[in-house]
């Protein structure tokens, strides 16, 4: 039998094989599919596989006839469907894979750009703050040392009741004037001399210094040290650095409240000091601004206490961070290595 409108077949009746494939609905019109297209239904979108081999005489050169073979191999096109969708889906993967890799890679250089932009801002701020504070300094110091002298010359008079003030006098202008020397090296920077300290002793004298203002406050304060390992460094620098979180810690309670302060090693063998106040917390906006030179919100502050304090720290090579949520207090951790 032979059909006029086969192509594949001339093409085979010429000695070549032909294969070919298609979907039973689209090529049902050839007389030899409507067996195919009668099992598989009307509408069905089926795919074919059908062969033309020529078969050759025993000279190898006349065509004598061709096999048509018929194929529905389901399996084999659904095998070959299921691998172009993983294909296709683990390209999908890999471009979303791709492209959050990039951004998280381009958010990190953002972000660290961004701290970098906001420390140079900060130590050129800092830097204008020392050259502001070496005038102010030697402007306060000669009229402090004359009242320092009038002082002492009290003491060495005979008046009943007025050593205990006048004592009170030369602690609070050794205070101020320490205050002042700190100050210039915190902002300026200096070489200053590095020590073993004893970081426990330095809390406990820095607690002390703030009694009056506690006690005033009706703050309870709490010290719990718990193995708290010596460091090399700046003693003074240190010692200003937690005065700095601590004032800030209190002023942050005026009507009263509680201040915890702990100290121990960390699992890594750095010093850890934690100070946390019982406030009123701040927000978000605030709490990323905080360290920031010239940032306060009371009506009398400098906005200089955390900025240095942070300065100090980081010059230690160490690390401080705060924690903290509107109405809930704040936590203000100060973290050292033990040899910076």
């Amino acid at each position: 039998m032979r059909f006029a409108d086969n192509h594949e077949l001339e093409i085979a009746l010429t000695g070549q094989i032909v294969v070919e494939t298609g979907e039973i609905a689209i090529a049902s019109g050839k007389p030899e599919h409507i067996g195919l297209a009668s099992a598989a239904g009307p509408h069905s979108r089926q795919r074919f596989v059908e062969a033309y081999i020529p078969i050759r005489d025993e000279s190898g050169k006349a065509v004598l006839a061709v096999i048509e073979i018929y194929k529905l191999p389901n399996a084999l096109f659904e095998a070959i469907d299921s691998g172009l969708r993983l294909v296709w889906l683990a390209a999908a993967g890999g471009g979303i894979l791709l492209y959050v890799t990039l951004f998280g890679i381009v958010w990190k250089a953002h972000t660290m750009m961004r701290e970098q932009r906001e420390r140079l801002i900060a130590a050129e701020r800092l830097a204008a703050i020392g050259e502001m504070a070496a005038t102010v300094a030697h402007a306060i110091r000669n009229p402090l040392a004359s009242i320092r002298s009038t002082a002492e010359i009290g003491l060495e008079e005979d008046r009943a009741g007025t050593e205990a003030s006048f004592n009170k006098i030369m602690r609070q202008i050794d205070r101020v004037d320490a205050w002042i020397r700190e100050l210039l090296i915190g902002s300026i920077g200096s070489d200053e001399v590095r020590e073993v300290v004893d970081i426990e002793a330095v809390i406990r004298e820095c607690l002390d210094n703030l009694k009056a203002e506690t006690d005033v406050q009706k703050i309870e304060v709490s010290f719990e040290p718990r193995q708290t390992p010596r460091l090399r460094g700046a003693r003074v620098q240190l010692a200003r650095a937690i005065t700095n979180v601590l004032t800030n810690a209190v002023q942050a309670m005026p009507t009263g409240g509680r201040l915890v302060v702990e100290s121990h090693a960390t699992r890594d063998g750095n010093l850890e000091i934690v100070i946390e106040d019982s406030g009123h917390g701040m927000g978000p906006s605030l709490a990323r601004r905080v360290f920031e030179p010239f940032m306060t919100t009371k009506p009398n502050g400098t906005g200089l206490g955390l900025a240095l304090a942070r300065r100090i720290i980081e010059r230690h090579a160490g690390r401080i961070r705060l924690e903290t949520s509107e109405g809930c207090g704040t936590r203000i951790i100060l973290n050292l290595p033990q040899s910076p």
